[in-house]
This record gives structure tokens, C-alpha cells and sequence, in this order.
């Protein structure tokens, strides 16, 4: 096979230089691209960072990536709500077309700072929406705000639960009321425990000192409960706070089932929860329908279309657990 004159290769070499001279000039005067403020509440709890990577996602499945046609651009809350709302307030002066929140709080504190305001909020990693304020308005009220909730039925992981620990009776429940999916999770589960032939006991702390949240459990552990549900709780699922819950649970040989996947590597025995990068996904294509111009009242809320069952094997070798066939065959993901 011949190789290529030099005359066509410097003329290869010109035409590229000549369309990358021109797609320069296109971006430097061209006019600013849309503007997507995204709010997140933190990074410290992993499923955050998931959510976040599939409303990135999400967006470039549908045609919309930053640099290209629009400007993606974060802010990290850290767990702040202060923060929170100065995230709202400075993607406000910038004049950006929509808000992506990840995370109830910050939703939230959003929707508070830009009341007087058309810009559309969409949601990610929500709990319980229309218990926490994020239900759709009545009529005539305008809807400002949709998005994909985390919210997985408290009822559908319970019965989970009692796979795992069939005889199950006295159910402790654990949250944290500093954010308020957590209160409303918890008081769910306790509403929906005796349906499944469950007494629930629960408790509540209102922050995670450390002595604080060890002695709610220890009074947890005295309440002879036979198992501990903590529900979609971001402060109690942070790493040290469920080693502090675990650590107590685990020398009563009481198992716990966390509100998600990823917690069950650091000392919970279960878990029956969304896909987080897929919700995350979910709100990202609803954030390109707005792009593509839908009217807002189009676009539902949405819930996980996605759930999942994680085990710890370990877990479950550590509290003399036999857990059956049933359980372990619709199981997705296991530690050990």
C-alpha cells in the first residue's frame, strides 16, 4: 500500500487547522451558553456523588452536555443550609434557566429563594416528596418544581426485613430530625409496622454528638428490639455514624437495615433500595425535556424505576443469621 504524497497530507493538515480556527471563533463570539445550576447538599454521603454523576448522565443521553450546548455548574453545599441558599441565590444573579437539586434540603431552601420567580426546580434524591412539602400544588397554583424521588415503599423493605429475620416483632426506628425526609420516613415506618404484625419503638435524635446517638441506640438495644430500621436518613448514613450504630447493634446480635446500598458495607446487615446513579438519570432527562421547551405541568415526578436488594454476607455470618434461599435469590449485590 503506498503511502500518501506529501502535498495531500499538508493539505489534510490545513483543512483541520482552517475548521479549528473556525470552531474557535464560534465559541469566542458566540453568545453564552444556557446556564443549569445544579445545588448538591454534600458530598460526604456517597449516593449524593451517584445521583449527581446520573443527572450528568442523564442530560448527555439526551443531547445536552456542558461546554457544548449548555453550562453545567455545581455547587457543593457541604450540609449547609446556609450555603444551600446562597447556591440559589448567586445561580439567581447568574440568570440560569433551571435549577437541578440534589437532595430534599436543598430543594427545598430552592424552591424558598426563588418563590417570586418562574425558574423551574428539578429534584434528585428526594425522600418522600409529599411528605416533606414537595407534593404538586393545587389548581390554579402554577407547578414550579418536578424531579425523581428516592422514595422507596417503607412497607416493600420491611417485608425484606422479615425475610432476613423471620419472627421478627419489636422493630426499633432510628432517625436523625435534623433533615426532614428522615421524619418523615420514620414515622411511616412506624405507622405501616403494625400492618406487617410489627410493635415499633421508636427514637429520635435531633444531631450526631456522638455520646448522643450511641445512648439512643443503647436505649434502642434495652427496648429488647429484634431489629433496627433507619430510614432515608443522610446524617445517620453518613460512615461514622452507622459504625457508632452497629458497633452497639452488633454486640446485641440485632441486625439493621439501611436506607441504602452503599451503607451496607460498614456494618448494617440489609437494604432494599433506588439506584441512585438511575434516579439521578431519571431527573436528568426531565431536566432535557425543560431544555427542549416542555411546559412544566408535563413533566410528572417521578419515583425509582430501578430498586435493589444489598447483603452482607459477613454481617450475617457475624450474627448467627441463616437467611434463606428466597432471600439471597432476589438479592443484587452482597459484601463479605
Amino acid at each position: 500500500m503506498s503511502s500518501w504524497p506529501q502535498s495531500s497530507i499538508r493539505i489534510l493538515l490545513g483543512l483541520i487547522i482552517f475548521l479549528g480556527g473556525i470552531y474557535v471563533s464560534r465559541l469566542a463570539f458566540s453568545p453564552d451558553l444556557p446556564l443549569v445550576g445544579v445545588i448538591q447538599w454534600t458530598r460526604e454521603v456517597k449516593p449524593f456523588e451517584d445521583s449527581l454523576q446520573g443527572v450528568i448522565e442523564g442530560l448527555r443521553e439526551d443531547g445536552y452536555q456542558d461546554g457544548l450546548n449548555i453550562r453545567l455548574e455545581v455547587i457543593n453545599a457541604q450540609g449547609e443550609k446556609a450555603a444551600a441558599a446562597a447556591a440559589a441565590r448567586e445561580f439567581l444573579k447568574k440568570k440560569a434557566g433551571l435549577l437541578i437539586t440534589v437532595g430534599t434540603v436543598p430543594t427545598l431552601i430552592a424552591l424558598e429563594v426563588t418563590r417570586d420567580t418562574k425558574i423551574p426546580i428539578v429534584y434528585t434524591l428526594v425522600g418522600s416528596p409529599n411528605a416533606t412539602g414537595l407534593s404538586p400544588p393545587p389548581p390554579p397554583q402554577a407547578v414550579r418544581f418536578t424531579g425523581t424521588s428516592m422514595e422507596v415503599p417503607v412497607v416493600e423493605q420491611l417485608r425484606f426485613l422479615l425475610l432476613a429475620r423471620p419472627g421478627l416483632k419489636r422493630l426499633g426506628i432510628l432517625f436523625c430530625k435534623a433533615t426532614p425526609q428522615a421524619a418523615a420516613t420514620g414515622e411511616e415506618a412506624e405507622r405501616v409496622s403494625p400492618s406487617l404484625g410489627l410493635t415499633p419503638i421508636l427514637r429520635a435524635v435531633t444531631d450526631d454528638r456522638p455520646e448522643t446517638l450511641l445512648q439512643t441506640v443503647t436505649d434502642l438495644v434495652h427496648e429488647k428490639i429484634e431489629a433496627l430500621f433507619i430510614p432515608t436518613d443522610p446524617v445517620l448514613a453518613t460512615t461514622k455514624n452507622l459504625k457508632i450504630i452497629c458497633d452497639a447493634t452488633m454486640r446485641a446480635f440485632i441486625p439493621v437495615m439501611a436506607p441504602d446500598g452503599n451503607s451496607v458495607a460498614f456494618g448494617p446487615l440489609i437494604s432494599y433500595h433506588c439506584d441512585f446513579v438511575e434516579i439521578g438519570r431519571q431527573s436528568g432527562r426531565q431536566a432535557a425535556r425543560l431544555l427542549n421547551g416542555t411546559p412544566l405541568d408535563q413533566v410528572p415526578p417521578e419515583s425509582p424505576v430501578i430498586k435493589k436488594l444489598t447483603i452482607n454476607l459477613k454481617v450475617a455470618h457475624d450474627l448467627h443469621m441463616s437467611l434463606s434461599r428466597q432471600l439471597l435469590s432476589q438479592a443484587d449485590q452482597f459484601h463479605q
